[in-house]
């Protein structure tokens, strides 16, 4: 299994599968409207108030070919604990079903420099596995597809 990360500089539809949105560590939903239809934001707004607001990732699927993700992003946050939120985001990737992911680097209101690289490394250093000797190997792979019109995107495989 293996994670493939593409930059894109344009900003996606709001009907994108796979949605991968930041908020701030109270799940404030209201700078993310933009990202996402009149109708998921009132769905998630409903579902956000009997959700456990202490987790740093939510999964909220909205039918059954949309997913959205919000990751809180804690004020004092570390670049370590954004590796952290890469690597708890990998777990809720399902190889089998859901092979595109799109981050919307718009939503990250953090300060720390290189967010997303920070991220993306996460996903992969949680993604590798010792194969070499395995006798069968799955070409099982997951496409991340960066994007955003913020300058906060730089490649770090």
């Amino acid at each position: 299994m293996s994670v493939q990360i593409n930059y894109k500089k344009t900003s996606l539809k709001k009907n994108s599968s796979n949605l991968v949105l930041f908020v701030d560590e109270k799940f404030n939903i209201s700078e993310i409207k933009k990202h996402i239809s009149n109708s998921e934001l009132s769905y998630i707004s409903d579902l956000l108030k009997n959700s456990d607001l202490e987790k740093d990732l939510l999964e909220f699927k909205i039918n059954s070919k949309k997913t959205i993700f919000l990751i809180s992003i804690k004020k004092n946050i570390k670049t370590s604990d954004v590796e952290n939120l890469g690597a708890k985001f990998h777990d809720y990737i399902n190889y089998d079903k859901k092979n595109d992911y799109f981050v919307n680097s718009d939503t990250i209101s953090s300060k720390i420099k290189n967010f997303v690289g920070y991220f993306l490394h996460g996903i992969k250093l949680k993604s590798y596995e010792f194969k070499i000797y395995k006798s069968k190997i799955d070409k099982k792979f997951a496409s991340i597809n960066v994007i955003g019109s913020k300058n906060k995107i730089s490649s770090q495989d």
